[in-house]
């Protein structure tokens, strides 16, 4: 009996604590479905408010859970355009994960947070920081990964601080300071502003300094600008840097509460060192070199080819310009096996920017013994639809298989050749079309020439 009646005591006490544990369990998934529902219904609404109130526009999100030991959750997290109520930014996630003992301990708030957002803006945001109560202080640590537009320059990792000015200016208006950073093996930035709270208004006023920015089609060295948020749209101005040992001035702006983002520059480019740009670039596999100037005043939507609008000038000077697909594929249109050789020491020109395409009507690159004057335009989708107009010596048509068949008198005669080559197509597979112009004024020269030997004759 005494052994039937300690099974029975065992077997009680089994199931009594698996009882406890299913009450405790039961108590959990209730207290955390509890937290939910004041989360969603409290909570959520409370957080669009001060959010909305913080950005001065338009916050939606779709819930807040805290489901998981990864923190709380927001879920599909909306920011509207301030001017008309259109979605400019989603995020699908928001994850926050508090340090509660540094809250009880330390009266500092830390976290490490992940943003996952969509459409439009597809980088992805990895940050931990700390807000420090007293003195009202907020640093965070971040890793930018796929940032559009800054593909060439890999992960990004920074650091942002903002914190109170101990001296208010003259003004008397609220101003915080904030410093940025950026970091990644082809870029060190760094960013200085004041915030200033100015009647209603949040206006940002600062300067930037990058050391270098090394993307892998172009290097800027020791960049200089001054910049400012006003109305929502980001002023870049007295913009200076050194650029493959030319120097680049820019001034522009970006509209950031608009979803195309529309934007203007105007930029003057003085003596790039052409050599420098084909060494460092990945646009050129051969060296070229000489130097280039540019004036470009463009406006547009990021994004939005199509929208695209502005004028540039460019002239390339004691030049030793490469071979290109276009150049070969003119000569051998002609048939003239020196033309792949030719150097062009000099190029200038006008273009336009519209409808997607670049067009010039008079675009001109010259070499002692050949001049091509382009009229045209090229794609963005890399399709060529132009005329060369072509002038060059009778030294290079004596090594073309075709014209070598007429006389020599012929040749003496021409002194240089005119005509035109059509070109149409793929910028890497173009179909080329020749039309000499010249040939008549040729068979012209050679009549007069005979019959001034018959009149000597008769």
């Amino acid at each position: 009996m005494g052994y039937i009646s300690y099974i029975i005591y065992v077997m009680q006490e089994k199931y009594s604590l698996r009882g406890i544990s299913i009450i405790l369990i039961s108590f959990v998934i209730l207290s955390v479905s509890i937290f939910n529902i004041f989360l969603y219904v409290t909570a959520r609404p409370l957080l669009q408010e001060k959010l909305s109130l913080a950005l001065k526009r338009k916050v939606e999100i779709g819930y807040i859970s805290c489901f998981n030991l990864r923190g709380l959750t927001i879920k599909y997290l909306v920011i509207y355009n301030a001017a008309n109520n259109y979605p400019l930014y989603y995020f699908k996630e928001l994850t926050i994960k508090l340090s509660i003992p540094a809250l009880i301990f330390e009266k500092k708030l830390k976290f490490s947070s992940e943003v996952f957002p969509t459409k439009k803006f597809k980088a992805h945001i990895y940050a931990a920081g700390s807000y420090n109560f007293k003195a009202n202080e907020l640093a965070i640590k971040f890793k930018l990964k796929d940032v559009p537009y800054t593909k060439g320059l890999g992960s990004i990792y920074g650091t942002l601080r903002l914190y109170k000015k101990e001296m208010p200016d003259k003004s008397g208006y609220p101003t915080d300071l904030l410093e940025l950073t950026f970091t990644s093996e082809k870029m060190i930035l760094i960013a200085m502003a004041e915030i200033i709270n100015r009647n209603g208004q949040t206006e940002l006023i600062g300067k930037i300094y990058a050391p270098f920015i090394r993307p892998d089609k172009i290097q800027f060295v020791n960049v200089l600008a001054d910049i400012a948020i006003v109305n929502d749209k980001l002023y870049v101005y007295n913009l200076t840097s050194s650029l493959h040992k030319g120097l680049l001035t820019l001034d522009g702006y970006i509209d950031l509460d608009n979803p195309l983002n529309p934007f203007a520059i105007s930029a003057d480019i003085k003596n790039l060192d052409i050599s420098d740009f084909s060494k460092n670039s990945s646009l050129f596999k051969k060296e070229i070199n000489g130097a280039a100037s540019v004036i470009i005043k463009l406006k547009g939507s990021f994004g939005h080819t199509e929208s695209l609008f502005g004028k540039a000038w460019l002239e390339i000077k004691d030049a030793n310009l490469w071979e290109s697909t276009i150049f070969k594929g003119i000569a051998n249109a002609l048939m003239i096996p020196a033309l792949k050789t030719v150097v062009f020491t000099n190029a200038y020109g006008a273009f336009q920017v519209k409808n997607s395409k670049i067009y010039t009507n008079n675009f001109k690159l010259v070499s002692s013994p050949i001049e091509l004057s382009a009229k045209g335009n090229i794609g963005f989708n890399s399709l060529i639809d132009a005329s060369i107009k072509i002038k060059f010596k009778k030294e290079l048509i004596e090594t073309s298989n075709w014209f070598s068949k007429l006389s020599s008198i012929l040749l003496e005669s021409a002194g240089w050749f005119l005509g035109n080559v059509k070109i149409s197509g793929p910028i890497n597979e173009p179909d080329f079309t020749v039309t000499p112009i010249g040939v008549g004024n040729i068979f012209e020269k050679v009549k007069k020439t005979i019959d001034k030997f018959k009149d000597i004759l008769k």
